[in-house]
């Protein structure tokens, strides 16, 4: 039997339409994953920023599992371009209620940022990008997405880009009020400063 491969989802690969996009992804299982921070970054020559994680001890990011068959790892790799993939120990997973621990011989992907490596530019977070991921979380439960906004840091610099959207997989949906009430709860001042974008 063929060695299993799964990537561990914590940003627009927490969508199902979105990995979906980018190669054969399977059906997701909703974790916390412990010693890992996530955090907004950007890289030169770009004009949003992404959240990135990094190894952070006593640190917790939610996210999904999703197997993926070896061949599509590079399409992955192309999409996450500005990470390292880094394989995932299985003792660093903890299953939500409901979902079944994978088999030890598995291998888990995540892909990193080297925050030393590349700094840290001032573009701004989008709207566009943002909802994709609180959509996906919301395919678990709001909850889930409540907890992603508040196990990720770095939300100054915030343009609502939805009339005009930035990130070139933007999904059409009906839910920005209802997203909206979310972040202005959860992060109230950046929430207030947000900003419309050009």
């Amino acid at each position: 039997m063929s060695e299993q491969h799964y990537i561990f989802g914590y940003g627009s690969l927490i969508s199902s339409s979105s990995r979906r996009i980018t190669g054969i992804a399977g059906d997701s299982l909703a974790v916390r994953v412990h010693g890992l921070e996530r955090t907004w970054v950007s890289w030169k020559g770009t004009k949003m920023r992404a959240v990135a994680a990094r190894v952070m001890p006593n640190a917790l990011c939610n996210g999904v599992l999703f197997e993926v068959p070896e061949s599509e790892l590079e399409n992955f790799d192309e999409r996450e371009t500005h990470y390292v993939r880094t394989q995932l120990s299985h003792d660093q997973i903890a299953y939500l209620p409901g979902y079944a621990a994978l088999a030890l011989n598995s291998k888990v992907w995540v892909y990193l940022y080297d925050h030393d490596k590349h700094g840290l530019q001032n573009a701004p977070i989008v709207q566009s990008y943002l909802d994709v991921i609180l959509l996906g979380c919301h395919e678990i439960s709001p909850h889930f997405a409540q907890e992603f906004i508040q196990h990720t840091l770095n939300w100054e610099n915030w343009h609502d880009d939805r009339h005009q959207p930035v990130y070139p997989r933007a999904q059409l949906h009906t839910q920005a009020i209802e997203l909206d009430q979310l972040l202005a709860q959860q992060v109230p001042q950046a929430f207030l400063q947000r900003r419309l974008a050009p």
